[in-house]
């Protein structure tokens, strides 16, 4: 988010795009939002359309999302594109459920610690 701060404050972007999950959620995201509506500037969500489409339906300053159908495998429902613009479901939360597809990516925990006994480094 301070990357984010920094390009407002010296004016080097007429339109910023932050990326939620990349400056750490939706609360920094927000704080961005707003020192971007304080200085007149658009603001362009960047990637993560699934989250940055409620974003910026809270945000005057947001003309676009980008929109990339090559996640569309990454979740069950897709977002509705009607007329050139995304629409809002009415589902709770983000609207969006994990794929299996997606599941078989990831795992359930993963533990940190001492590498494995015998590796060089």
């Amino acid at each position: 988010m301070a990357e984010h701060a920094e390009l407002i404050r010296l004016g080097g972007a007429d339109i910023v795009q932050p990326d939620a999950p990349r400056i750490g959620g939706i609360t920094p995201f927000l704080k961005v939002m707003a020192l971007a509506e304080h200085r007149n500037l658009q603001l362009a969500p960047h990637f993560a359309m699934e989250i940055h489409v409620h974003l910026a339906a809270a945000c005057p300053m947001a003309p676009w999302v980008e929109h990339f159908e090559w996640l569309d495998p990454l979740f069950v429902e897709h977002l509705e594109i009607r007329d050139g613009l995304m629409h809002l479901s009415a589902r709770p939360g983000l609207g969006v459920t994990i794929s299996e597809q997606a599941r078989a990516w990831t795992v359930a925990e993963f533990q940190v610690g001492e590498p494995p006994s015998g590796g060089g480094r």
